[in-house]
């Protein structure tokens, strides 16, 4: 922590020498809640979600049910040592694929969450910089981080805030 600040003193004390420094503060999840189009893409990836999850679901009960059958027939003494064996590693391949593909599902919701907030990160990017040109601000800094941790430890009160005028570059249609 403290050489992260001291580095960025060490960047940003040459430039003071020269002039003001304009910098503007940002909170992208505020300007991204702000967009009519986020409730749309939360609840597309979550439909997509509750789709992969019950694909999943169906899958990791059928073998539920025949891990189930297998274990009454071996207590009820029906199957032989032999196709005991076979059969356990029938299950434990059928295991193998159950996790494969929940690590595939995870990948793919993954990939559609991409997908879809890619055009609004696009747009809110394009809004910040036009924003940031119109104000003539040099940097813009994250207000927070998406754990809700501060970017900046610091900030004083004269910081410009551009979070609703991005919002309402974004929303003026």
């Amino acid at each position: 922590m403290k050489r992260i600040l001291l580095t960025t003193i060490i960047l940003i004390l040459p430039m003071l020498a020269f002039g003001q420094l304009k910098v503007g503060i940002m909170n992208p999840d505020e300007v991204l809640d702000a967009l009519p189009e986020t409730a749309q893409v939360e609840a597309d990836i979550q439909r997509f979600i509750e789709q992969q999850q019950n694909s999943y679901q169906d899958r990791y009960q059928s073998w539920i049910d025949e891990l189930t059958e297998f274990s009454e027939r071996v207590e009820a003494g029906q199957i032989s040592g032999q196709e005991q064996e076979r059969k356990e590693l029938e299950l434990i391949e059928a295991q193998e694929e159950l996790t494969n593909l929940q690590e595939r599902i995870q990948r793919r919701i993954q990939q559609r969450q991409n997908e879809l907030f890619s055009p609004l990160l696009n747009r809110v990017e394009q809004a910040m910089a036009a924003v940031s040109e119109e104000m003539g601000l040099e940097f813009v800094i994250n207000k927070t981080a998406s754990t809700g941790d501060p970017i900046v430890y610091y900030s004083s009160q004269r910081g410009v805030d551009i979070t609703e005028r991005v919002i309402e570059l974004l929303t003026q249609n």
